[in-house]
């Protein structure tokens, strides 16, 4: 028996219909995806809320934002800086060493072996001091899987050495202003040398956020990829993991601006909460909870804002 085969036309219609079938297709899988990631980004930042209240549970206060001796040393606070004269930073919780709120919530996301592993004592750095060092390493936990970033670990060079950073998208709450560091307001819950309890919470916990991501898309600054580092703690360091509310959630570099941006707009783009999420951000709240909050108008500025304090006594109504 003769067997017959397909013919061109047969081909390229089938093919067509295939093609056509994945055309349709392909947004759904790109939805599914993109659930699927926002889900697993609130989980981690769960993870994160649940962590810093098992803190609080060993230590009666919340994690400080980062933990920095009061000295003269490079990387410390200089007792001779405002921020210290007029009150606004204290000695620190944990006496003589260099703690990033990430270091120190290691051993509460079942990373004890990696916190132990750290050098808390030594300056900056030290826990950076190459690709296999503790702190170069990436902790799945610390980022959103719709960050677009470039590298999960970072190269940065300095006096002629190498240091290695795991980077993060998650970060803690400062307040109204984070960065610049001058600037930096103590009206949230983690800032240099905090001490939060929750009995500080006036607000309530349900109403204030604890933790919140920031997306490392950014096309007019091409450097802001590079911010990140779970495992450094200096004076600088809350450019990497504290972030605050002086612009609406997902603000970018506004168009007009060369790359590098000024200073007062790559200050208000550090401080922002932002995703990869469409419309807005995940968030955790002091209740443990987590939100997708879609305040990204100037309009929705003062309910942000009111998020983020934890005693201000600021009326918050409505859907957000």
């Amino acid at each position: 028996m003769k067997r017959r085969g397909f013919t061109l036309i047969e081909l390229l219609v089938v093919i067509a219909i295939i093609s056509t079938l994945m055309a349709l297709l392909l947004p759904a899988v790109q939805k599914v995806r993109a659930a699927a990631d926002k889900m697993v980004c609130g989980n981690n930042l769960k993870q994160l809320a649940i962590a810093a209240h098992n803190y609080h549970n060993d230590f009666n206060r919340f994690p400080s934002g980062i933990n920095l001796p009061i000295s003269t040393q490079s990387g410390a606070v200089f007792p001779t800086n405002p921020l210290v004269t007029s009150g606004r930073i204290q000695e620190p919780p944990i006496p003589g060493q260099f703690i990033s709120i990430f270091e120190a919530l290691l051993p509460y996301v079942e990373q004890d072996n990696l916190f132990k592993m750290l050098d808390l004592s030594q300056r900056e750095y030290a826990n950076c001091n190459g690709p296999n060092s503790p702190g170069a390493q990436i902790i799945k936990l610390f980022i959103c899987p719709s960050d677009a970033l470039d590298q999960k670990r970072i190269k940065y060079t300095t006096g002629g050495v190498d240091y290695y950073f795991g980077m993060n998208s998650y970060g803690g709450n400062g307040g109204t202003r984070s960065w610049f560091v001058t600037s930096m307001t103590t009206d949230g819950i983690f800032w240099i040398n905090s001490r939060v309890t929750l009995l500080n919470i006036y607000d309530g916990t349900s109403n204030t956020l604890f933790f919140g991501e920031r997306d490392h898309n950014e096309p007019r600054w091409r450097a802001f990829q590079e911010l990140g580092g779970w495992a450094w703690a200096n004076y600088l360091a809350g450019q990497d993991y504290l972030y605050s509310t002086p612009v609406p959630i997902n603000y970018k570099v506004p168009p007009g601006y060369s790359d590098p941006p000024p200073l007062a707009i790559r200050d208000l783009r550090v401080c922002a909460f932002g995703s990869g999420h469409p419309g807005g951000a995940n968030f955790s709240f002091g209740d443990g909870s987590v939100r997708f909050l879609t305040l990204t108008s100037n309009a929705d500025l003062p309910v942000l804002q009111a998020l983020s304090t934890r005693m201000n006594g600021e009326p918050i109504s409505g859907d957000f």
